[in-house]
């Protein structure tokens, strides 16, 4: 992280899933309420940045999960995102238009795709993106070309694949990492039981993904970012060096507060000011 004697903070959001106005009303009500700016949002996927039906259709999603959602009116112009917005894709997006620039692209003013894999500096905070989930059986395998889009699967474009995780370990370093699922390993021995039967994870080790994890052993960030289950937690990865990796896995935005956590940069590293939506400690 590069050192700066200038403090500023960030807010991290959970999955979206096209509540765009709900994101922006309640960052925007943060800020008033604890009068802080908020230089940058991270998010962490299934931000489902539909422009039309069109859009809408190239998502992998059961037919009652599919709505247009809010983002027609950011893109036409007729709101705007307050201050710049950075997200990755989750398992639920527009595959038919991210993926025509996968390394990433300015959707419009203030809105940033980062691409399969991007890395972007941020105020001196380099932050990198890996867009997707993990599937095995398709791990190896390239991307599907977007030539093939309605003639499989639109799951199929949901995956991240060896190629991504071998172009993430590439660039050696990040201070926030962001990734759609959570890393492995990472839940405490006394949050199993809570932890299990969870959306998508019979038991507490079948939650995450090792490819997450092995990001963050590699990269060793100083936050890790994530959502997909819906699922407010904190929890932390203890690198070999002696090092940790903080991590901060988001809720959905239409659960509330719990999607949302606001972290402050300064000299002495990324500390959290938030937590389920309450205002900072004085």
């Amino acid at each position: 992280m590069a050192s700066s004697s200038e403090s500023f903070c960030f807010a991290a959001v959970g999955d979206v899933h096209g509540r765009m106005n709900r994101m922006v009303s309640f960052l925007q009500s943060w800020s008033k309420r604890a009068r802080r700016d908020l230089a940058f949002v991270l998010q962490v996927g299934d931000f489902e940045p539909h422009r039309d039906e069109a859009d809408l259709a190239t998502m992998s999603a059961p037919a009652r999960h599919k709505h247009l959602g809010d983002f027609a009116d950011y893109h036409q112009k007729r709101r705007h995102f307050p201050w710049p917005v950075y997200f990755i894709g989750g398992n639920h997006e527009p595959h038919g238009y991210l993926d025509t620039h996968p390394r990433g692209f300015q959707l419009t003013e203030n809105c940033h795709y980062l691409g399969r894999v991007g890395v972007i500096d941020l105020r001196g905070l380099c932050v990198m993106g890996v867009s997707g989930i993990h599937d095995e059986a398709s791990f190896q395998k390239p991307h599907p070309p977007l030539s093939l889009l309605g003639t499989i699967s639109n799951k199929a474009f949901t995956y991240f694949h060896e190629e991504d995780i071998e172009r993430a370990m590439s660039f050696g370093r990040a201070d926030v990492l962001v990734v759609h699922d959570w890393p492995s390993g990472i839940i405490a021995d006394e949050d199993r039981e809570v932890l299990a039967q969870q959306r998508r994870s019979p038991d507490a080790d079948a939650v995450g993904n090792e490819y997450a994890r092995l990001l963050a052993e590699a990269l060793h960030p100083k936050l890790v970012l994530c959502g997909h289950l819906h699922k407010s937690y904190r929890g932390a990865l203890i690198h070999a060096s002696g090092a940790d990796s903080q991590v901060c896995c988001l809720a959905s935005v239409e659960q509330g507060p719990e999607a949302f956590a606001v972290f402050q940069v300064s000299p002495l590293g990324i500390q959290e000011i938030t937590h389920l939506g309450t205002q900072e400690s004085p």
